[in-house]
């Protein structure tokens, strides 16, 4: 049997004796404040529970507010995140700012902002909209968690900066440890100690939806799956009293339908549950707060489960009153915490550690920017998550280091572990002709920092409707320059249905390789110029109709070319605000049926604004094209299909100079699960266009319009639309398409 101290004797004696030791009686209020009296040092412990843990910042506040100080600070998951950020000093209100300065739903989707990707990583998520990923350095391998947390580790860094060199977590302005757990030892891991932001990090990395934390031997995850209340922390710090912060939800009906995903979240509840049922019976104090309305995922209702906490602190009042000291010993009790905050100082130099040598050299004189210069939290996570934007590190993460008596700026990258190369897998399925449904998968697979810093070899494969083979070689003059070379090859064979009155009448196999090189100039992450040569091989033949009336094309084809693209849009899929904006020209000397050379120009630029802050965006679509009356053999553009004047059929409305506007609408109805997508859209709108007869073509509709509204559902396979359109000429048809929208 252990055997206490007599101090601690005593103090479980008065304690006792004034009701509040039992968690299940908290009415007495015995008189605390007489002045000069010693006060206990009270340890305050927060559990765990994702969103539910928003509520311990309102126990917080009532505390502050009745002058209750808090000696030591220990938690788990988002009981740590929230009493980490306490302990450094912040106000309630502070804590609350920095909490809510994450943007959970994007945290939790695990995707990095749109607008942070280098302008060929938002190629990538436009060109193909699904959110899965996976690598291909050693065989087929998944990442180890539904997404790495940067920007939950982004704000942690910037909560820990000044905290980097600490010996001890017991040097914070407020004494704190939290708990995470160790898959390699499989046994909890109680920091005190190292790097603050790491172990804020671990505590709330929760297993299967955020990468594990690796560190030295240890891989951890979070500590709610050994000790979701650690309450024995508490005690081993030092605290004389422990007050556990405990989230009560509601109860599992009998009847409750659960998915696979729920099984395995409720599994995983049912094993915290075990372990903080043991750690409730061990504190001196417990506080329940009743969250039976809210879920772990209910981040968006943060002010309520924030009052829940001060409200469940406010009813029991008379009890944690006993803790409550005067006005003057508040006072010295908040000069001592502030005495004890710290501030960053400036950085004297950058170092780059977690990648290759030449790689961290690289990205030190790219950050070199920030030497000599006061810390800008803002600037400082603009560039570092430009710096994930390249696609390259499953995290990065900053801290400050001290090096020859002069304080740096220490910037940590850690590398996919699963690649090179990375795989983005690729699906569409184009309804947009119920009597011929076309279906392609395929993949993206592309090396980065192939052959040195910022260079990448990309290559495209898709198989079904369509057969694609290409490959780009992207290389930057140097490691830091925006100019660049891109070799590029292309073999392709597809349908090229033809119509007429809206009935298929020739199906033609079209065959193409092609090869060029570009030099161009890149404009940061929002676009880029190019200008090169391509040329090679068409043959198109008909696969369905008569050889006759349909006959075969087939020669070469060159062409000197420029173009110029930006990207500002603020997501990849039903964008919000911003621009997306091709233009280019094309020199063509050769191409088959076409009898002379002709030029060919194309500007498409489609523009969304923000009705209001989240549900609801209206965009203008307007494009056009031209050759500039020359004959060009195989028509230059096509409309009709799923995307541009939908109520026609693909390549029914072929010309050789178009005009189109566009003005849609689109309205968020409803959150989808992390687990499973974004958002489902409302989308409608009105098109009009204007197209012009091809030399012994098909006459087309003087003015074709049309009408169209549907749903899309954003899912983690790509973007899922059902639309319906009415357009003139008795133009109606319902289609759909999964892969890019827009």
């Amino acid at each position: 049997m252990k055997v206490r101290s007599l101090p601690s004797l005593l103090l479980a004696g008065v304690l006792l004796t004034a009701g509040y030791a039992n968690p299940q009686n908290l009415s007495t209020s015995p008189d605390t404040k007489t002045p000069g009296k010693k006060h206990p040092k009270l340890g305050l412990v927060l559990e765990g529970g994702g969103a539910l843990g928003l509520a311990h910042i309102g126990v917080i506040a009532w505390m502050e507010e009745h002058h209750i100080p808090v000696s030591y600070v220990a938690g788990t998951s988002m009981g740590g995140l929230v009493g980490g950020v306490y302990a450094t000093g912040r106000s309630p209100a502070e804590v609350k700012d920095v909490v809510e300065t994450i943007d959970w739903d994007e945290v939790l989707r695990g995707q990095t902002p749109f607008q942070n990707l280098t302008f060929r990583r938002k190629e990538d998520a436009r060109d193909i909209p699904a959110s899965l990923q996976f690598g291909l350095r050693k065989g087929i391998q998944l990442p180890s968690g539904f997404n790495s947390g940067q920007q939950v580790s982004m704000i942690l860094d910037n909560v820990a900066l000044p905290y980097s060199e600490l010996n001890s977590f017991n040097d914070l302005p407020i004494p704190f440890a939290c708990v995470a757990t160790d898959l390699v030892s499989g046994k909890a891991h109680v920091f005190h100690d190292g790097s603050f932001s790491l172990a804020l990090r671990s505590t709330m990395s929760l297993p299967g939806l955020f990468t594990p934390v690796r560190s030295d031997d240890h891989l951890f995850v979070d500590g709610g799956l050994l000790d979701n209340l650690p309450i024995g922390v508490a005690k081993d710090m030092g605290a004389d009293v422990v007050l556990g912060v405990h989230l009560e939800t509601a109860p599992l009906s009998p009847d409750a339908t659960l998915s696979s995903f729920g099984v395995l979240g409720r599994s995983i509840s049912v094993m915290i549950a075990d372990n903080q049922l043991r750690s409730m019976e061990q504190a001196d104090l417990l506080l329940t707060v009743p969250l039976h309305d809210f879920s772990t995922m209910d981040y968006n209702k943060d002010e309520a489960i924030i009052k829940a906490g001060y409200d469940a602190a406010e009813a029991k009042a008379s009890i944690l009153s006993v803790f409550s000291v005067d006005e003057a010993e508040w006072q010295r009790y908040l000069a001592e915490r502030n005495a004890r905050r710290r501030t960053t100082p400036a950085p004297e130099f950058v170092k780059v550690t977690g990648t290759s040598e030449q790689m961290a050299k690289d990205i030190s004189e790219h950050m070199s920017s920030l030497v000599g210069q006061p810390v800008d939290p803002a600037t400082l996570n603009h560039d570092v998550m430009n710096l994930y934007g390249m696609g390259r590190f499953s995290n990065v993460s900053y801290s400050m280091i001290e090096r020859d008596g002069k304080v740096g700026l220490h910037i940590q990258t850690e590398e996919t572990p699963y690649a090179p190369p990375v795989v983005r897998p690729y699906l569409l399925i184009d309804g947009s002709d119920f009597r011929n449904v076309l279906f392609s998968v395929g993949a993206r697979i592309t090396w980065l920092d192939f052959g040195s810093f910022r260079s990448e070899w990309r290559n495209d494969v898709i198989v079904g409707s369509q057969y694609l083979a290409r490959s780009e070689y992207y290389h930057p003059f140097t490691p830091s320059s925006n100019w660049f070379v891109a070799p590029r090859v292309d073999f392709s064979s597809s349908n090229y249905n033809l119509y007429s009155s809206d009935e298929l009448i020739a199906t033609y196999l079209w065959r193409r390789a092609l090869g060029g090189v570009d030099v161009g100039y890149g404009f940061g992450t929002t676009g880029e110029f190019r200008m090169g040569y391509e040329g090679g091989w068409q043959h198109l033949s008909p696969d369905i109709g008569s050889s006759a009336d349909f006959p075969t094309t087939s020669g070469g084809t060159g062409d000197v070319n420029v173009q110029f693209r930006r990207n500002t849009l603020d997501r990849a899929v039903s964008p919000h605000s911003g621009m997306d904006l091709l233009m280019y020209t094309k020199g063509f000397h050769a191409q088959p049926s076409a009898p002379g050379p002709f030029p060919l120009s194309e500007i498409q630029s489609q523009t969304f604004f923000p009705l209001t802050d989240h549900p609801s965006t209206i965009f203008f679509t307007a494009s056009g094209g031209s050759s500039y009356g020359f004959k060009t053999g195989i028509p230059s553009f096509s409309l009709g299909g799923s995307q541009y004047l939908v109520a026609w059929n693909t390549n029914e409305l072929l010309t050789n100079q178009y005009f189109l506007g566009q003005l849609g609408y689109t309205r968020k109805l409803v959150n989808l699960s992390p687990l499973v997508g974004t958002t489902i859209d409302l989308i409608g709108g009105y098109e009009v266009g204007k197209t012009y007869r091809i030399p012994n073509g098909p006459t087309p509709p003087n003015l074709p319009m049309d009408g169209f509204g549907g749903i899309i559902m954003n899912t983690i396979l790509g973007p899922i639309e059902v639309a319906g359109a009415v357009g003139s000429n008795g133009r109606a048809r319902i289609f759909f398409r999964v892969g890019r929208i827009f």
